[in-house]
């Protein structure tokens, strides 16, 4: 190839360092004929602390195939953006965390590749929620015992020439990617699951797992929708923040004045209550606990209401300041980890947009000319579990169209299906959601108080214990297995309904992680489909929280919009679930509130 022989040798692997247009067309050309690519890149950061994706500048693209390594100094041949545009975007992608390459590719030369094959991700996959490291060094010695020297990782890469030292690194970063590819997909592919990949990601990359195919289908969705970010009124919001604080203050002087007591201070709290005659449990270090959730049973006395209240105004300031500092012109970019928990349920920070209260959604407002659409999954992880452990009354309640709790307090408490009234359905609620996932009736007791604010009797919660697992006899059934498993295992392993593999060793984890981890897989295996089917269509996935979906689209598509997105989650549904009936609610809104 003309003017490639400087190229440098790096452990046995020729890597070529391009600054010249013509030298950068003829390394395109090579790498068109691969079916998939291994990239990285190299950003020049005003802040590693505070990395600003629309504001910092992609310095090198790091792109190999199975013989060569080209990388792109878009410094010196930015001219070529449209053609490598065109070649990542037509081709399979491999990397390392590969959301954060995708957001800068995109803001800095509208590159979006969507056939991706995430190696971080895909260690978390064969990690199955045991507590280890994911980063490109840590999976490399895992998988190779090769140590990577990451020295150059925060290196000066906006600076005119770079360094031979730097330019090596960022060959040896795709190197790496090569190897660790090839031992995780035979890892993956071995995993018997019960499903098996579909579509470009089994047929680019070779990957037969159907969990990696979901997730990966599902990261640049992802990355879109926090490039995107979720519409909110900075103006309500900022208004919103200055009342609550002149409220706040107002209430805090008062409270002061009245009891003499900083409401802030555990130990000023402790004793006060103590001295008003009131009960406090201790908490594991032995002592006394003032958290909301134990006072919560004291709510009808003035003291602690007025406690409480306080404490709630605080939070609600809390989550406005972490709001405002975020909100850049009417968009809030959150931060979302993919892969957040064991069971695969995503995180959010940087705000965190998945605990918002309810009081504050209605300043997350569509622009003029869009709509929000909210949708999210009916008592979807009870018909998870229903089908999970194939307990067929339940199971029976769900084909019907009865709603669950209503359901389960007729026959706890003997009473007609419809003559239940609001307190026992939510009472049912509790026993529902505490009992499918192993806690004991003393802990159905502090469930229903600190959840729903409900009251019952250590003798009530056994009662309700015993006839929960008479009526739901599949369930009574796991869990005994599942106790007895670990019991002579110390450990178990645990399977989504779409072969997600977590390792478990609580009985509590054992029982939720299967139930909460196909949640997530049906979230984001609508999330994925919804990107697929809506094509070109101007609708958008802006926020994700939990069984929870809300798509920002044009007013004039917004029906169209709703109908992919109601097919999507229907279709994704009826993949997992086999015997229970997939529902949701989706409507059309100008603020999430109205939901």
């Amino acid at each position: 190839m003309k003017n490639l022989e400087k190229g440098i040798l790096l452990e046995k692997v020729s890597f070529f360092y391009i600054t010249d247009e013509k030298e950068g067309i003829e390394a395109i050309r090579k790498l068109s004929e691969s079916k998939y690519l291994y990239i990285d890149t190299e950003v020049a950061v005003k802040s590693f602390k505070d990395i600003d994706f629309f504001g910092d500048r992609v310095r090198l693209i790091q792109i190999g195939n199975e013989e060569d390594i080209f990388i792109f100094d878009m410094f010196k041949v930015p001219q070529v953006a449209d053609e490598i545009k065109q070649l990542l975007e037509s081709r399979g992608i491999v990397g390392h965390n590969l959301k954060f390459d995708i957001k800068f590719l995109k803001t800095n030369f509208d590159i979006f590749p969507r056939v991706v094959f995430d190696t971080m991700i895909a260690s978390q996959i064969l990690s199955e929620g045991e507590d280890e490291r994911h980063s490109l060094a840590a999976v490399t010695y895992r998988l190779t015992e090769h140590e990577m020297d990451k020295s150059q990782q925060a290196s000066a890469w906006g600076m005119k020439e770079l360094t031979r030292e730097q330019i090596e690194y960022s060959a040896k970063d795709v190197e790496v990617l090569r190897e660790i590819f090839s031992i995780q997909k035979e890892r993956l592919n071995s995993v018997e699951t019960p499903h098996k990949a579909t579509g470009k990601i089994r047929d680019i990359f070779g990957i037969e797992n159907a969990v990696a195919a979901v997730e990966m289908a599902f990261l640049p969705e992802l990355a879109n929708m926090e490039l995107i970010g979720m519409p909110v009124d900075e103006k309500s919001l900022k208004e919103r923040l200055r009342s609550a604080e002149r409220e706040y203050q107002r209430e805090y002087i008062d409270f002061v004045r009245k009891y003499g007591v900083d409401p802030f201070s555990p130990q000023q709290v402790t004793r006060w209550l103590t001295r008003l005659g009131l009960e406090l449990p201790k908490t594991q270090k032995g002592s006394l606990s003032s958290q909301d959730s134990a006072l919560r049973k004291y709510i009808d006395r003035e003291e602690v209401n007025y406690l409480l209240k306080i404490r709630s105004y605080k939070k609600v300031i809390d989550k406005l300041k972490e709001l405002d500092k975020y909100c850049r012109n009417g968009r809030i970019h959150s931060t979302f980890k993919q892969i957040g928990a064991p069971t695969g349920r995503m995180a959010s920070m940087h705000p965190n947009l998945q605990n918002i209260p309810h009081e504050l959604r209605d300043i997350f407002r569509a622009p003029e000319g869009k709509k929000l659409i909210i949708a999210d999954y009916s008592q979807i992880e009870l018909r998870i579990a229903a089908e999970y452990v194939n307990d067929e009354t339940m199971i029976r309640a769900f084909q019907e169209g009865k709603d669950l709790h209503r359901f389960t307090a007729s026959l706890l408490t003997g009473k007609n299906y419809e003559s239940i009234t609001k307190e026992e359905r939510q009472l049912a609620k509790a026993i529902n959601f505490g009992l499918i996932y192993g806690i004991s009736p003393r802990s159905l007791m502090e469930y229903a108080r600190n959840n729903y604010e409900i009251e019952i009797t250590y003798e009530q919660a056994q009662e309700f214990h015993r006839k929960f697992f008479e009526v739901y006899q599949k369930f009574k059934e796991w869990h005994e297995r599942v106790k007895e498993n670990l019991k002579e295992h110390n450990r178990i392993t645990v399977v989504t309904l779409l072969g997600r593999r977590i390792k478990a060793r609580r009985f509590t984890d054992a029982v939720n992680y299967p139930i909460q981890g196909t949640g997530s897989d049906l979230l984001k295996m609508a999330v994925a489909m919804f990107g697929k089917l809506k094509k070109d269509l101007k609708a958008n996935v802006v926020n994700l929280v939990h069984d929870e979906i809300i798509v920002e689209t044009d007013e004039k598509t917004a029906f169209e919009a709703k109908n992919i997105l109601a097919k999507s989650m229907e279709k994704s549904g009826k993949i997992l679930l086999k015997k229970v009936p997939v529902a949701f609610e989706i409507e059309i809104v100008d603020n999430w509130a109205e939901k």
